[in-house]
């Protein structure tokens, strides 16, 4: 029995995965999900959530053992689950032989267990699927675990080391380390992309990941799981394009090329859907040249997708200490966030626990000092950036190009955490505001809840409407229940939308807390006048007001005024402490049903 005693240590990837990942892996490598259940339920494995795989192991070799020990053979395995009376470990997990000298690990041993592979000349379609990656993480642990060789009977040691020789854990092994140990090891015979290797057919890209090569890969793996969560990413959508694994490693210049537009990583992007930017816990990914050019293309260059849909800009992390999951900031609402009148509070939620502290090393990052390992790469690219065609002239230092992509970059994380920083003693709200003015953003959703709701004040408010970017299109702001607003606020949100003359989308919420009166809301309806020519869509919530002052019917009389004036307008639907007429009649006017406005009399 003391080959499968030694199964436990030979297979278990991470202690403890949520159930579908352990669905994923053992599926996987050809282990039908009902069997993989009732696993998990005679063993009891499973505690909040998380799967517990030394557990099942340990109760399939206490199962065994029992019944072994009452036969007359006593190699025989009891068949506690079909799969296991194939070859002992071979069908159930990595092969026995894999008697891991994972450094010298054979083509053959890949082609066993990721399937038959196969060859894709087109560099984009080697993005690499989730479960792909779940294997990638076994390995890595496979290349530190003790394990049983069926065919010399005895248990082998194995671990991996750095360049320098020293030691490593699993949770330190990163990119660098991993080309070098699994990688190219895997592909020499064939000399060929790692995707290649596991992949039975072209795997078009759908997402473009951009990181840092020292990232540990257990870190980078948690946030294209959370990613995939947060998108509800189907079997279809999970390629992502990581250049370590869909670059021949043995050919990197040749899949790069000399022109960054024509790269390898440029056709990956054209392919996909939307970048994800994996941050690492010192933002090094935003001082590398290559994770520079990548933001440039996301947010400035490839402005549409190939078919008029939005490009998408994510970022995640997995360096916060306080969560069990990575956390990411998404361009817009994600799948995650539901729908209906709470997708923004979700948003905040979720986003709320990215760092505030990488936030501030973000707001810091200047893309002219970004440095490379090849000096000519970052040649290219700064010239590249700077819009110049000989991309071999040493880069200008300063260019208003790269001022562009700095101002973009910053305020992508600004706009995630203005709310914080609003609430956060000590932070210079003045400098997320001026990130936020320069970011060319066309969608901004910023919900204040939490600690803002007794430490958001007017001052707040002011900074965010002057620093609001023009290039708005669709601007939601939720105030409701934030006790220390005043008119000040909403005259202040009035005065922005003076400026932003392309905005179609908007929706402000200053109900259940926000003391407004006639004031303010005639402030708004001025401001909603320089916006009248293209606003289709219109939510002004007033709802619930416990202040003095109150909303009368001229103030309301203002309102309606300027919506007479909106020809573009769609769709209205305003929340206000009594029903008015003038509204009603503004409403009837532009043909939209009185039922789209409500009131709370």
């Amino acid at each position: 029995m003391e080959p499968l005693r030694n199964l436990r240590t030979n297979f278990v990837v991470l202690p403890d995965l949520p159930l579908e990942d352990v669905l994923e892996i053992f599926q996987f490598i050809g282990i039908s999900q009902p069997e993989i259940l009732q696993l998990v339920d005679m063993s009891k494995a499973m505690k909040d959530g998380m799967v517990d795989c030394l557990k099942i192991f340990d109760w399939i070799c206490d199962t065994s053992g029992d019944q072994a020990d009452n036969s007359s053979n006593q190699d025989q395995i009891s068949p506690t689950s079909q799969w296991l009376e194939k070859d002992e470990i071979f069908e159930f997990q990595f092969p026995a032989e894999l008697a891991i000298n994972v450094q010298a690990m054979p083509e053959e041993l890949l082609t066993q267990l990721a399937g038959s592979g196969c060859q894709i000349p087109e560099v984009e379609d080697r993005a690499i699927e989730l479960k792909q990656l779940l294997f990638v993480l076994a390995c890595i642990r496979c290349g530190f675990q003790t394990t049983f060789s069926s065919a010399s009977g005895r248990c082998l040691q194995h671990s991996w080391s750095d360049q320098q020789g020293r030691a490593l854990t699993p949770e330190e092994v990163n990119l660098y380390h991993l080309v070098d140990l699994l990688v190219k090891p895997a592909t020499a015979a064939r000399e060929c992309s790692f995707v290649e290797l596991m992949a039975e057919g072209p795997q078009p890209c759908k997402w473009f990941v951009s990181h840092w090569w020292g990232e540990p890969v257990c870190d980078f793996t948690a946030c294209l799981r959370q990613h995939s969560k947060d998108r509800n990413l189907r079997k279809a959508t999970l390629y992502y394009w990581v250049c370590a694994y869909a670059n021949n490693q043995w050919n990197v210049r040749g899949e790069i090329g000399e022109d960054p537009s024509d790269s390898s990583f440029r056709r990956a992007m054209r392919k996909a859907s939307g970048t994800v930017s994996i941050v690492d816990k010192s933002a090094v990914c935003y001082t590398r040249i290559w994770c520079i050019y990548e933001t440039y293309i996301s947010t400035l260059e490839q402005a549409s997708h190939t078919h008029g849909e939005r490009y998408l800009f994510d970022i995640y992390t997995n360096e916060n200490p306080d969560a069990r999951e990575a956390v990411g900031i998404t361009d817009g609402l994600a799948a995650i966030d539901g729908t209906g009148p709470k997708q923004a509070r979700r948003k905040r939620h979720r986003e709320w626990r990215f760092p505030f502290e990488l936030i501030q090393k973000a707001l810091d990052i200047r893309v002219e000092k970004a440095f490379a390992s090849q000096e000519e790469d970052r040649r290219m690219i700064l010239n590249s950036i700077a819009g110049l065609e000989e991309l071999t002239l040493p880069p200008a230092e300063v260019h208003e190009g790269y001022n562009l992509l700095n101002n973009v970059l910053h305020g992508r994380f600004s706009a995630a955490s203005f709310a914080k920083a609003s609430a956060t003693p000590g932070v210079d709200l003045a400098r997320h505001a001026e990130a936020l003015s320069f970011s060319l953003l066309e969608s901004l959703t910023i919900h204040f809840g939490g600690d803002c709701l007794e430490k958001l004040m007017d001052k707040a408010v002011v900074i965010l409407a002057e620093n609001l970017p023009e290039t708005l299109t669709d601007l939601f702001l939720g105030f409701q229940s934030c006790r220390k607003l005043t008119d000040m606020s909403a005259v202040a949100l009035g005065g922005a939308l003076h400026r932003l003359k392309k905005l179609k989308r908007l929706e402000i919420r200053l109900s259940s807390g926000p003391d407004i009166s006639d004031e303010g809301v005639y402030a708004l309806a001025q401001g909603l006048r320089s916006c009248a020519h293209v606003l289709e869509w219109l939510s002004l919530d007033f709802m619930g007001n416990k202040g003095k002052k109150k909303i009368s019917e001229e103030g309301c009389s203002a309102l309606a005024a300027s919506l007479e004036q909106m020809q573009q307008l769609q769709k209205v639907h305003i929340s206000m402490a009594s029903g008015s007429k003038s509204l009603r009649n503004a409403l009837a006017k532009l043909g939209i049903q009185p039922l789209h406005l409500e009131d709370d009399s």
